[in-house]
């Protein structure tokens, strides 16, 4: 076909006016022609499907995957290679991470550490108790007594303090009095820890001020 012959495009029921070779190829590369158009080079007299003449095919987006050929070996035999585009799935590596924090989160285990809620009396004197080895012993205002959280009779307390100090090399005993609770059951309890053997006793206090 000559480069100045017009052709006459058709598309299904539509008939374009005749243009030139080049402005025929401008549409094929824009993908305004389809291979499956046809397309007239003697003013509609015969139609042939666009993808069939030699002057657009060139111009056509390529339908096939890009095929490379590859020598091989001494002989000169010649295979052909499709190109392949190599994509990392993220999918697996997704379920991985979340199967990782479901298997932490079941092995994990949290220790809630119970306090016990008691109105300490004030002073405008005192120290932090630095961490060491210690018993807590709580007197209520109702003069129940708790040693460790766990009550405990007056009368029992130095056979259960007794055998905490043989079991170790030295223990503090902190005393939790309630504001209200006599004085006199204070000394007592401090007594029995004397005659326990503890090695220091310490009575908590809240410090006075703002």
């Amino acid at each position: 076909m000559s480069m100045n012959v017009e052709y006459i495009l058709r598309q299904e029921n539509k008939v374009f006016k005749p243009v030139s070779l080049k402005t025929l190829r401008t549409w094929v590369y824009e993908s305004r022609v389809g291979i499956e158009d046809m397309i007239s080079a003697d003013g509609g007299k015969t139609w042939t499907l666009a993808g069939k003449i030699p002057e657009l095919t060139p111009f056509f987006p390529s339908q096939t995957p890009f095929l490379t050929e590859v020598t091989r070996g001494y002989s000169g035999k010649v295979e052909r290679k499709r190109k392949s585009i190599e994509v990392i799935d993220m999918i697996p590596m997704i379920d991985m991470v979340f199967l990782l924090l479901i298997f932490f989160a079941l092995t994990s285990t949290f220790e809630i550490q119970r306090v016990m809620e008691m109105n300490l009396p004030k002073a405008t004197s005192g120290r932090q108790l630095q961490q060491q080895q210690t018993l807590t012993l709580y007197i209520k205002k109702d003069n129940q007594v708790l040693l460790e959280n766990k009550p405990i009779d007056l009368q029992d307390l130095q056979g259960a303090l007794h055998r905490t100090i043989q079991n170790s090399t030295g223990v503090t005993l902190v005393i939790k009095g309630d504001a209200q609770v006599p004085h006199g059951n204070v000394v007592q309890a401090m007594d029995i820890a004397n005659t326990a053997g503890v090695d220091k006793i310490l009575i908590t206090v809240k410090k006075q001020g703002p």
